[in-house]
């Protein structure tokens, strides 16, 4: 397909070459060219470009090993490269190099077999070195214009033994950094994705409050209404205020301190007027810096699950207590209320809010928070402790 793109692109060209018009033709020839000298770019590109890669450093090696042949011939003769010893040279490099890429790195090193690893590959330089000698003193045509001897000693291959061992150090640390850089990129992909997965599970989750606290908020005003009571706009008001923290500023994985408490502030506002005057809701907020930050709608469930089981009690005289404590890097939250305990009755902790808290709990703050439930025959306690973000949003 590449071959008949590229005959097309010449094809194209000459015909334009050959028309009467000399300004279209010329613009025609112009384009002709363009689609030719791309279609032989995308022939000549290469998958992640790395046998250019190693082409390029072949070629650079090469060409140094060149520079070093000229330097170390004698001034004024003997100048000109020997190009079968450097190309021996050369080949039997590149014969260790990739053994050890191919070969020795990933059956014994990343085995863990170093002692092994050393040994075969510090041999394998050594023969190598030795063979390149070997041929230089048997085959004359070999021989390099600064080895003045005929049938050099074999000491000559010590320098063949420590540019070699420079080579594969140099494409050894070349290859473990690309290594590397493949894992830290399998790394984010995967870091990226578990993120993905865990704010949709987070959004679900918070989403299924909204619901519950909506039409809690929405039956208390229209109660309001039918009795005409003066108190339905401010209720409304208020309303408002906790759907514009719900829908806007919730969005954010943190929100200030300081909206949360003035959130739960309104919201018990709008639970009071539903209860009856004998039910005592206290709420106590003892917290110093309220830009600190935190993860929004953590407590409404906590105080609807005690409004739902500490409000209509058969005994005694019904209350929920609510404190929320600021710490120097924590932050803690109580809830308390009476509750009513029938015999027989299982004690569970907690329905599907409570839960849900859980959950939430687990995915934002994995191993950083505590929520212990307690409860009585007569008591039923949720105590949450969460760490403070700083605070720079």
């Amino acid at each position: 397909m590449g071959d008949m793109h590229v005959l097309e692109c010449l094809s194209w060209n000459l015909w334009s070459w050959s028309g009467e018009d000399t300004g279209n033709s010329k613009v025609r020839a112009e384009r002709g060219v363009g689609r030719y000298i791309q279609a032989m770019l995308k022939r000549l590109k290469l998958q992640d470009n790395r046998i250019a890669l190693h082409l390029m450093f072949w070629g650079a090696f090469f060409t140094f090993l060149f520079t070093i042949s000229l330097l170390r011939s004698n001034a004024g003769r003997d100048v000109d490269f020997h190009l079968p010893f450097e190309l021996l040279h050369v080949a039997l490099t590149i014969f260790v190099v990739y053994l050890n890429l191919r070969v020795l790195i990933p059956r014994l090193y990343e085995s863990g077999k170093y002692p092994l690893y050393g040994l075969v590959l510090l041999s394998s330089v050594v023969v190598n070195a030795f063979l390149i000698v070997s041929i230089i003193r048997f085959f004359p045509d070999f021989k390099p214009p600064y080895v003045m001897h005929n049938r050099p000693s074999y000491m000559f291959s010590i320098p063949m033994i420590f540019m070699q061992l420079f080579m594969v150090g140099v494409t050894s640390a070349l290859h473990f950094m690309r290594e590397n850089l493949i894992l830290q990129r399998e790394a984010l992909s995967t870091k990226d994705l578990e993120s993905s997965k865990l704010k949709a599970e987070l959004d679900s989750l918070k989403a299924q409050v909204n619901p519950h606290f909506l039409f809690n908020s929405l039956n208390n005003i229209y109660s309001h209404s039918l009795l005409e009571s003066p108190k339905t706009p401010e209720l409304i008001l208020k309303l408002s205020g906790l759907l514009n923290h719900i829908i806007y500023e919730c969005e954010d994985e943190e929100v200030p301190l300081e909206k949360e408490m003035e959130f739960l502030t309104n919201y018990l506002a709008l639970e009071k007027v539903r209860i009856d005057e004998s039910v005592r809701v206290n709420l106590k907020m003892d917290v110093t810096d309220t830009t600190k930050l935190i993860a929004p709608l953590l407590f409404v469930p906590l105080i609807e699950n005690a409004f739902k089981h500490g409000v209509n009690i058969s005994n005694g005289n019904p209350f929920i207590n609510i404190e929320l404590t600021q710490s120097e890097s924590h932050l803690k939250f109580s809830c308390t209320n009476l509750r009513d305990h029938f015999e027989g009755e299982s004690r569970s902790s907690g329905g599907i809010g409570l839960e849900n808290v859980r959950k939430r709990l687990e995915l934002i703050y994995p191993g950083t928070h505590k929520f212990e439930i307690e409860q009585d025959d007569q008591h039923f306690s949720t105590e949450l402790t969460i760490p403070l973000g700083t605070g720079k949003k």
